[in-house]
C-alpha cells in the first residue's frame, strides 16, 4: 500500500506521523512524507509618496532562513523514518504556488497513493470558515481515502 503522510512543522503533524507508525503501518507499506511549504513572506515597504524598495540583502536573508527551515523539517522526518519500523519511505518537500491542500491532492494523484494521512488542528467551524483548513480542503478535493488524525489533549 502507498501512503502519503502530509506534515508541517506542528506538533500535530508529528503526533499524526507517530500515530500512523504505531497503529496503522505495515512493513510492506511505501510511505511518502509530504510537506507543501508556502512561499516565504516577503515584506513590502510603502512610502508616503509611493512604492519603495526593500533591501535585497533582507530579502535574501528571509529566503535563506525559509530554505533552512524547510531543510530542517525534511531532515527531522528522514530521521523519524530511520528511527521507526518505516523502511520504504521518501520525504519530499515542495514549495507550492497555490495552497498546501491543493499541493497535497496533486502530489497524491501523481504518486498514485492508496491513502492520505494527515492531522487537523481542530479549529472550530467559525475559524475554519474564515481561515480555511488544509485537511478540509484535501478531504473535499481528493478521490482517495483520507485518514484524519485528531490529537486528544
Amino acid at each position: 500500500m502507498k501512503v502519503l503522510i502530509a506534515v508541517d512543522s506542528s506538533e500535530i503533524a508529528e503526533k499524526t506521523f507517530e500515530w500512523y507508525v504505531d497503529n496503522f503501518h505495515k512493513e510492506e507499506n511505501e510511505v511518502f512524507v509530504e510537506h507543501e511549504a508556502d512561499q516565504p513572506d516577503l515584506p513590502t515597504m510603502m512610502f508616503a509618496g509611493g512604492a519603495g524598495a526593500f533591501p535585497q540583502e533582507e530579502i535574501n536573508r528571509i529566503v535563506s532562513e525559509h530554505k533552512k527551515a524547510i531543510e530542517k523539517l525534511k531532515n527531522r522526518y528522514v530521521d523519524k523514518c530511520k528511527d521507526t519500523k518505516v523502511t520504504h519511505y521518501k520525504v519530499h518537500v515542495d514549495i507550492t504556488e497555490t495552497n498546501p491542500g491543493h499541493g497535497i491532492v496533486k502530489r497524491a494523484d501523481a504518486l498514485g497513493v492508496d491513502l492520505i494521512v494527515m492531522g487537523t488542528r481542530g479549529m472550530g467551524v467559525f475559524r475554519r470558515t474564515l481561515l480555511g483548513s488544509v485537511s478540509d480542503y484535501v478531504l473535499h478535493h481528493t478521490k482517495r481515502p483520507v485518514l484524519i488524525y485528531h490529537h486528544q489533549h
